[in-house]
């Protein structure tokens, strides 16, 4: 800065202006705030693809601010370390190689820490997830466990880990000595909404935050069982692998989690608070 500064003294007028004009905006661009490691100072950066509602999709459909459990919850880490949070926009299969090449800081969406993803990344768990059982409001309150399932008619995506999560719940219905379960698998999602609204079938089963949404969309309509099944799987925020910033991370998301800001952003999106209840 005092170099800069020089410079401008012994410049033409015109230079001055100019000179002192890009010091200023190199000072508000050079904040300190935040923790070490983020990819442009006083701002933390994150990697996202706002087309899985509730976690992160446009307000207006296509357009407008990110909304969502994960969108909210960059907001609130940014504001936890007193940055500004900025969104990279990316198709979900450039996630991590955005990161990787250093375009964010992070990925908050929608990403299962599976076993390869910690191989080439960290990550820090955010929010417990695994399938549901989704039905009519009349019939929800009778699927209080798996076995309530038998016999009954249950949509599910074509080829998903819900629908193998389904057909292995069938098997334990026959080993039981029960009536299998038919599974109606469809190509997509909203097909199985379909078939439960009009009476196709008799539940559908999809992942839990997904599930949150469609009940939202379909209100008085859709309504989630009992907890049939475990939350077997944790969404979690990446960073580089031993990246400075990834410690940060945990401790920021430790902190929103104990101070309830966690459970407030899950309920705002129709989640149930306890599935932000992470290690």
């Amino acid at each position: 800065m005092k170099k800069l500064a020089t410079t401008c003294t012994v410049a033409v007028l015109a230079l001055i202006l100019s000179g002192c004009g890009g010091s200023e905006e190199s000072s508000s661009s050079s904040s300190s705030a935040g923790p070490e490691g983020l990819v442009n100072e006083g701002k933390l950066t994150a990697c996202i693809d706002p087309e899985y509602a509730p976690l992160e999709y446009y307000e207006n459909g296509s357009d407008g601010e990110i909304v969502g459990f994960d969108a909210d919850g960059i907001r609130a880490l940014a504001e936890h370390w007193g940055v500004e949070a900025n969104m990279n926009v990316t198709s979900f299969d450039g996630l991590m190689p955005q990161l990787q090449s250093g375009s964010c800081d992070m990925i908050y969406g929608g990403l299962y820490m599976s076993e390869e993803r910690l191989a080439i990344a960290d990550a820090s768990p955010v929010m417990n997830a695994g399938p549901t059982i989704l039905t009519t409001p009349d019939e929800a309150a009778g699927l209080t466990e798996a076995a309530d399932l038998c016999g009954l008619t249950v949509a599910a995506q074509a080829a998903s880990a819900n629908a193998i999560s389904i057909n292995e719940v069938s098997e334990t219905c026959v080993s039981d000595g029960m009536d299998a379960i038919k599974v109606d698998e469809y190509p997509k999602t909203a097909e199985t909404v379909l078939a439960v609204l009009n009476g196709k079938a008799d539940a559908l089963v999809e992942t839990n935050v997904a599930a949150a949404y469609m009940v939202t969309q379909n209100e008085g309509k859709l309504a989630e069982a009992g907890d049939i099944f475990e939350l077997d799987t944790t969404f979690g925020v990446f960073s580089r692998k031993d990246d400075p910033i990834s410690p940060a991370i945990a401790e920021g998301l430790k902190a929103l989690q104990a101070d309830g800001t966690m459970a407030e952003i899950a309920e705002k999106y129709n989640l149930d608070p306890s599935i932000t209840d992470v290690d």
